[in-house]
Order: C-alpha cells, then sequence, then structure tokens
C-alpha cells in the first residue's frame, strides 16, 4: 500500500485484564538465522524478512511507544509476524483470521507479563512468534514453543510452560480493543519515518 500523509490520529490506550504469568523457558534457546534479503514480490520470503527486520528495531520501537499510539498509521502498521490469535468459547479455543499490527504487538509486550519468556536465571524476553506444532485435530500440542527476542537484537526459540492457545488469546485481549485503519505504514516506513534510516531499496 502507498503510504498516505494525513494529519496525526492517535489510538487510546486500553489496559486489558492480564491474568496470567510469565512464560517459563523449559530447556535451551536455539538462535534463528536472520533474513537479510527478500524478492519484492515473493510475499513469504518478505513476511520472513520483515519479521527479522522487526525483530532487529524492537528495543527502539518499544521506545517510542507514546509516538506510535500518537500517529494512527504507525499504530495500525500490519506486521507478519508467525502469531496466532486464538478466541474463548467456554473452555474451548479456536482460532481466528486477525491482522496483527504494530500498536497490537507494543501494547500486548506492555499490558501481559505472558508477552515474555521467563529464562532460569530470570531474565525477561519479548515473545514474537508461536512456533506451532498441531495434532490430529489441528490443535497446538506439546511442546509449546515460541520465539523470543534476545539482549542481542537476535531471534531465539525455546520451549514454554504456558499453552499456545492461551497465549494467542491474550492476543485476542488485546487485539479486540482496537479498530481498524486504511491508513498505515508499511514496516520499513513506519521505521523510516521514526529513526530516518532508509532498510530498504525499492527497485
Amino acid at each position: 500500500m502507498k503510504t498516505q500523509f494525513t494529519k496525526d490520529v492517535s489510538v487510546e490506550r486500553v489496559t486489558p485484564p492480564a491474568l496470567l504469568g510469565y512464560c517459563k523457558a523449559i530447556g535451551l534457546s536455539e538462535r534463528e538465522e536472520r533474513s537479510e534479503f527478500a524478492q519484492e514480490f515473493d510475499n513469504a520470503e518478505k513476511a520472513k524478512w520483515r519479521t527479522a527486520l522487526f525483530v532487529r528495531y524492537a528495543d527502539r520501537l518499544l521506545e517510542c511507544s507514546e509516538k506510535i499510539f500518537a500517529d494512527e498509521r504507525l499504530f495500525y502498521t500490519p506486521l507478519p509476524l508467525p502469531l496466532k490469535v486464538w478466541a474463548k468459547s467456554g473452555r474451548s479455543y479456536a482460532p481466528i483470521r486477525v491482522r496483527l499490527t504494530l500498536g497490537h504487538i507494543l501494547a500486548w509486550w506492555q499490558n501481559y507479563k505472558c508477552a515474555q519468556v521467563e529464562s532460569e536465571g530470570g531474565e525477561l524476553h519479548y515473545i514474537y512468534a508461536f512456533d506451532i506444532t498441531t495434532g490430529k485435530f489441528g490443535f497446538p500440542t506439546k511442546p509449546y514453543r515460541v520465539g523470543y527476542i534476545g539482549d542481542d537484537g537476535q531471534g531465539y526459540h525455546t520451549e514454554v510452560s504456558t499453552p499456545i492457545p492461551e497465549l494467542g488469546y491474550s492476543l485476542y485481549e488485546v487485539s479486540s480493543q482496537y479498530g481498524s485503519s486504511e491508513l498505515y505504514f508499511e514496516l520499513e516506513d513506519a521505521i523510516e519515518h521514526l529513526f530516518g534510516e532508509k532498510v530498504y531499496q525499492r527497485l
């Protein structure tokens, strides 16, 4: 989508009820290979590249959360992260399609302990991916694994104690508090707008 420049419109912060504790890491963490390039017309490759870009800039984007909430074009920047949103009905969960945005992820990180992995040493790291293995009926099965952002700005994967549907439901609680907008940046444009850094070249 072509970037549209209009008067800034802020997004009101909503504080949802956070019921889950931190995700406890189980076992060793594995570092993810970073995707440095993407073909312009390969959507899967581009999504992987944008995920790596988000991981690289995550700490700086979090520091800019007030600016992001103050501009709906930034808040509604779509993020093609490998995350799934789960709705809950009684005791059962069902995956639903939601376009997660930069604002959703920042609100999730800032309001939900379960959006962070706690290592054996007590360090906390933000989750950016669910590694989902499905069973016979398409429901996530153990071991539950997530991707998190390390202190070095790299992506890591580890097993956690919290079931993926419960994590996905917390994302649902966040995303359902906000509407949508037809005005938004692509991630690379949002980074350029915030930091003045050009991270790509369109050929």
